[in-house]
């Protein structure tokens, strides 16, 4: 069932269960949502080609690689976690979803995974995944949007990090 209230989408992010996703819903606050407090410990990542700012947090949720929440204006604007050990098949939950906005090209790490982002912004959800093995890699979640809006404003950014 598509999250409706902040419980819903807690309880589906929780349970790794993404069939049908809507999208997270406008007004969760980090509270609300994975029942942690906005205060001075929450770091700041920009996020999207804009490089807009977020206040993010890992997380403690299992079944998740550093699970994280973003937070814009007192509200999460995106949940992101690698290797998530989702509830059901890849093929089944992207047949849930319907036809992607757009299938693309992504990097993970350092390796190069030819049409393996499948965005589903009219539905608030963008699986990376291994094109080879089908195993989703990294799973962003955030309110419904446009292809545009989510690469400007709330995609993560997956490439390894140099220092």
């Amino acid at each position: 069932m598509p999250p409706v209230t902040c419980a819903d989408a807690r309880a589906a992010i929780e349970h790794r269960r993404f069939d049908g996703w809507r999208g997270l819903p406008p007004d969760c606050t980090p509270d609300a949502l994975f029942g942690v407090a906005l205060d001075d410990t929450w770091g700041q990542l920009p996020l999207g080609a804009a490089h807009l700012p977020t206040r993010s947090r890992l997380l403690e949720l299992p079944g998740y690689y550093r699970p994280l929440a973003r937070v814009r204006d007192g509200r999460v604007v995106l949940f992101e976690g690698g290797n998530p050990a989702l509830a059901g098949d890849v093929a089944d939950l992207l047949a849930s979803l319907g036809a992607a906005d757009e299938v693309a090209d992504y990097v993970f790490r350092d390796v190069a995974m030819p049409r393996g982002e499948h965005v589903h912004a009219g539905r608030g959800i963008t699986l990376y995944v291994n094109p080879e093995t089908m195993r989703v890699l990294h799973v962003a979640l955030y309110h419904p949007t446009t292809v545009d809006a989510f690469r400007r404003e709330l995609q993560p950014d997956l490439g390894e990090k140099r220092r």
